[in-house]
């Protein structure tokens, strides 16, 4: 008999990872309500929150030191470029006017090229929607990921779907970088904090392959 593969167990939405993901880094200030943006973005396939920015060699949600909290998104180049990525920062990710350095939107950027793309999306923005509140363009040099109680932070609050993910992973750490937990929280958190429409999904939700009790726990957040 052929035994099944960690892999071929996963679901469909996990098994559908493109070969080649790029990653880019914003900082936003408060990750729990900035990570649902990016998880909710087709072409977008994990997320993960964290710090950076900074030199302390120890930063967590208590001590930050001098970083920013960010979230880290991967995503396939190919289905959504940079370009499209630093329109959802400035448009929905920019922090409201703070005097804590934690809070001063960032963009951390890993080449030239990025940095010009970046650079000139801030000054327009700047220019025509005037509410960018003083974002900054920074060279990316370090990710600290948080701790494991602040990924998926909205994904946790429905602790039926959680233990449903649980049983599908193998551990903790591969179902927080899983797509399934990416695509869930991107989805919790945007019914939860922004007017979001009830009936949409990034993907075909039969693509996520729940269980019966699970999906209906979901539609039923989504008024479905």
């Amino acid at each position: 008999m052929m035994v099944e593969s960690a892999v071929d167990c996963l679901p469909r939405i996990d098994r559908m990872l493109p070969r080649r993901l790029d990653c880019a880094v914003f900082g936003m200030g408060n990750f729990f309500d900035s990570e649902p943006r990016f998880g909710v973005a087709k072409g977008v396939w994990r997320t993960a929150v964290g710090y950076s920015g900074g030199q302390y060699e120890s930063p967590s949600f208590e001590d930050q030191g001098d970083h920013v909290g960010v979230v880290m998104v991967e995503y396939d180049p190919l289905a959504l470029s940079y370009g499209q990525l630093l329109d959802i920062f400035l448009n929905f990710c920019c922090c409201r006017e703070s005097s804590s350095f934690q809070c001063i939107s960032r963009v951390f950027v890993k080449n030239e090229f990025e940095r010009r793309l970046a650079q000139a999306a801030v000054s327009r923005y700047e220019l025509y929607a005037g509410g960018v509140n003083g974002a900054k363009v920074a060279m990316y040099k370090t990710f600290y990921k948080a701790e494991k109680w602040c990924q998926k932070h909205f994904l946790r609050k429905f602790p039926l779907l959680m233990d449903e993910l649980r049983h599908i992973y193998r551990d903790e750490d591969c179902l927080i970088q899983s797509t399934l937990a990416t695509r869930l929280n991107g989805i919790l958190g945007q019914r939860s904090l922004w007017e979001f429409p009830a009936s949409y999904f990034p993907d075909d939700f039969e693509f996520y392959d729940l269980s019966e009790c699970a999906a209906k726990i979901l539609k039923k957040i989504m008024d479905l």
